[in-house]
Order: structure tokens, then sequence, then C-alpha cells
């Protein structure tokens, strides 16, 4: 019903308004209904909602009005222009003149459900409003935005008529980059072009390089940005068997869990065998800050890695559907975790898992099946060639920073050397052709690796459990001699996988690579 009755009052906008933005404002609508329940949260949707019609219908019909004006149009430019070809019916005449006895009572009942600090500026309000109150968040900011500015002379003029009146779809306008020269990209802030990237995509997927310092520096601040909180709803991992998601859901929360037992989601996955980084229990811990810090949205942490049971693996058949069926089963988790929630997610995962070549792999092949259209992000360097081919230009780049590959210099870079360091050669695949856009941490010779401290796995339970895995899986084990932080990205030549001693082959492939998935025991 109130669906019904929100499609009626949008017939009020002007036709072309309703055909580029009327799907956006239905799900906002939708997304609204769904997290604000009760008489009060209720009676605040349906007071924004006609503070919309009221305040925005009028601006938006004289923004739409034609350039010439027959001889009869009152001189005071107080008439109507409609780009709608049919003339609008009774019921919207009704409506219009409910909307005009009820403004001033609505405005009392808004105040007294609104409170805001009139020293904050209005990007920070904007910013610190949970995604389920954004109709409400741009209607305050419509009352405060009195500038006049003159409409543009084309039908696409309603970023600033939108943002100016409040209007409910204000937050999905996809305002364009600043105009660079041809064949230059745009260099942005990476946290300012990820929250971007939400304005116009629901899935947005990062592909990460393990480990590194400087990205997983930069992703616990992005977790903990309130323009980000605000957009997102789950965050997708990698780095976490989905076997422990119920502990994980009650750590993020803020509740008191053990550590020994959260820890087991990013140390217990099945696709990583050695010694785990502590960039990933930081972040884990970056998630939980954030939620404190905004516990009127909190972020789910959602798992994405098979539920292997590290205590039931005995030998390599007993571990080789989980591992054969990563990507499958994060693919899954997907679906059933974000998408069929219309949830909003940053999915997070190694960058060969996500990058093309040939076409989507198969997650976001999934992702786009299911209606989406996902925005990926990789990870790369300066190095342009071989290891020793650093490209220059990256050089005035601040960082970390995030560049569309879309026609400029940038996306033309074979793909792979950016990629890997130069540890792979170049195949004919440009940067363009991989993903939609790169993020750039710095240099090659300033990005680190954290590793677990030497001291942690010596002679200790988990040391002897990674040796364990490690034998399962490879036939060798490792001595723990590492220092905890190591460059990045190592000369081709001069590559060491770990510092103990490796056999001479590897053990052959599990027969059990191709069996299904077993059935998923209850969470932990």
């Amino acid at each position: 019903m109130s669906e019904r009755l929100f499609h009626v009052l949008a017939g009020l906008y002007p036709a072309a308004f309703r055909r580029e933005f009327g799907k956006e404002c239905a799900q906002l609508l939708r997304d609204r209904f769904r997290d604000e329940r009760g008489f009060v949260a209720r009676a605040r949707l349906w007071v924004n909602l006609i503070l919309d019609c009221v305040v925005g219908v009028p601006q938006l019909h004289v923004a739409a009005r034609p350039a010439s004006q027959p001889a009869n149009a009152p001189a005071d430019g107080s008439m109507f222009w409609m780009e709608d070809e049919r003339p609008l019916r009774p019921v919207f005449f009704a409506c219009a003149g409910f909307l005009s006895l009820t403004v001033f009572g609505s405005l009392l009942v808004w105040m007294a459900f609104i409170r805001y600090d009139r020293e904050n500026s209005l990007s920070a309000f904007l910013a610190a409003q949970p995604r389920s109150t954004k109709f409400h968040a741009h209607a305050v900011a419509g009352a405060w935005l009195q500038a006049e500015r003159p409409p543009d002379e084309g039908s696409r003029q309603s970023g600033a008529v939108l943002l100016r009146t409040g209007l409910i779809m204000s937050p999905q306008i996809n305002t364009p980059p600043p105009t660079a020269a041809a064949g230059e990209p745009h260099v942005e802030d990476a946290t300012k072009a990820m929250v971007e990237a939400f304005r116009t995509h629901s899935i947005v997927m990062f592909g990460e390089t393990h480990a590194n310092k400087q990205e997983y520096a930069w992703l616990w601040s992005l977790v903990k940005d309130p323009a980000f909180h605000a957009r997102v709803d789950d965050i997708v991992v990698e780095f976490g068997n989905s076997l422990y998601q119920k502990s994980v859901d009650r750590y993020i929360a803020g509740e008191d869990v053990p550590l020994e037992q959260v820890q087991k989601a990013w140390r217990n996955m099945a696709g990583a065998v050695g010694p785990v980084s502590p960039v990933y229990g930081q972040f884990y811990k970056a998630v939980r800050e954030s939620n404190q810090m905004y516990p009127r949205h909190p972020i789910r942490l959602v798992l994405g890695d098979p539920y292997a049971d590290w205590s039931k693996i005995n030998n390599a058949e007993d571990l080789g559907p989980f591992v054969a069926h990563r990507d499958e089963w994060y693919a899954q988790v997907v679906k059933d975790e974000v998408l069929a929630k219309e949830h909003r997610a940053i999915l997070i995962m190694g960058a060969g898992h996500f990058r093309r070549s040939n076409g989507p792999g198969l997650i976001e092949r999934a992702i786009r099946a299911a209606g989406q259209d996902p925005y990926l992000v990789v990870f790369g360097t300066n190095v342009v060639g071989g290891y020793d081919d650093q490209d220059p230009r990256f050089d005035a780049w601040k960082t970390p920073a995030i560049v569309s590959l879309a026609g400029n210099w940038v996306g033309d870079l074979p793909a792979m050397p950016v990629l890997t360091c130069g540890a792979a050669a170049v195949n004919g695949l440009k940067m363009s052709d991989v993903a939609d856009a790169m993020f750039y941490a710095g240099p090659r010779d300033t990005l680190t690796q954290v590793n677990v401290p030497a001291a942690e796995l010596q002679n200790t339970e988990y040391g002897r459990e990674i040796n364990r895995r490690l034998m399962i899986e490879m036939g060798r084990t490792m001595t723990f001699t590492q220092p905890e932080e190591t460059p990045q990205c190592h000369r081709p030549a001069r590559q060491t996988v770990v510092s103990g001693p490796i056999g001479p082959s590897p053990l052959p492939m599990p027969k059990s690579m191709n069996d299904p998935l077993p059935p998923r025991p209850p969470s932990q």
C-alpha cells in the first residue's frame, strides 16, 4: 500500500526525472521501509517524502521549462511547464492540494524528530547518516542549501536541482570527475573514490594483494570513514572461514568473544595453510571499532572462505573439495548474504580471483547473472615491464589513490607487470581489460608485507599446526625465521617461497578436488 502511494506521489515529478531516477527512488524507499519500523519511524519517513514533494516538485518543473515561452506565459515565471506528453490526472491535483494544506503541520512534526549540530558542516552531517536515513538527511540538506543557481538549458540539470531541494535521489547522482587532459588519468584520493563508487554501484569488488602493509593501513581507515560506513551494509572477505560466522558476528557487534575463538576465522582458512598475516586480524578489529563508533548502522563482516574444519582434516583428500570450490563458495555467500537481502557490499579477495581475463571471472559472472553491475578495483604498482621498469609518471601521485582505467595511459599499460611488480610477463592484456580501476599504494620499493612474528610460531601450538597443514598440502614443513616485515616485491630471479626446505616436486593433486563440498555444519 505504501509503495503504491509512493508511485502516486512520484507521478507529480516531471517525466524526464521519473524516467531517469524512478527505479532508484523506488529501491531507496524499499530500503527505508525495510530498516525503519514502528509508528514514529514510519511517520518520519512520510513526512520526509511529503517535504520532498512540496519543496522539490515546483523547482523541478520550473527547471524543466522550455527556454522559449509562448506569448501568453505569465511574466513572473510562475507557470509550471511539463515535459510529460500527457496531462496530469485529477488524483495528482488532489494530492497537491492535500500536500499544500498539510505542509506547515508536517514541518512541525519533522522538526520534532530532527536534531542536528548547527556548528557542523553540511558534508559532515550527511556523511554521518546511516543509509537507512538518507532520505531524511538530504531533506535537511535541502533546507540548508538556499543559494539560487540558474538551471541548465538541457534536460539533465537534475544534479544541482536535487541537491538544492533535498530530493530523495540526490545521493545517487553520478557527478563526473573534473575534466582532465585527453589521455590523462583522474587520480583520486582512495577513500573518496571508494565512497563515490557506491553512489552508482551496490557491489564494489576490491582485488587485494595479500598481507600488504600500506594497503591494509588504508583499508582500516576506510572502514572507519563515516561516509563509507553510512553507505555499506556488508564486507565480504576471503580471509575468513565461514564455519566461524556466528563467533565473528558477535565479535563485530562488540560482544566479549575470546580472541582464541574469533581468530580461528582468519587463521583456519582452507585457502591459506601457511602463517596468516596479522593485517587480517587487525582488519576485523577495525570493523568492530567502526561499529562502536557508528552503532546506528553496523556493518556486517561476512566470511567467504569455505567451512573447512581443520580439526577433521587429516590428509589432502579431506582438504581437496574445500580448496577446489573456493570461488564457487564465495560467490554463493555473496548471493545469499548480500544480493538476496538487497544490501550494498564491498568484496575483498585476492586480485587473482577477481581480475578479468577474456571476460569476467566466476564471481563477477555470478553477480552479473543476479542483475548487478559490480565495480572492480585491483591493486597495482608502478612496474610496467620487467622488475626495474618503473614508470616515473606515478611519482607525482598522492597516495593512496584510486584511478579509473578507462580512456587514459594507465588503462593502456600492460596488465601483468603492473599487477605483479614485474614478476609476470606481458601477455597482451591491458589494465583496462582486467578491471575498472586501480588502487595504488605507492612506488614498488615502498611496499612491504607484514608477517607473523617468528616468536608466535617457534615452539608454539599454532606453529606446530601450521607445519601439520603444510605437510598435508605440500609435503614439507618450514622453519620460522622470517622478519616481521619484508619487501612486497622481489626480483623474480631471486624469489623464494619460504625459508624451509622444499621437496623436488609437488604432491599429486588429490582426487577429491572433483568432489562437491560436503554439507555445511552449524556455524560456530
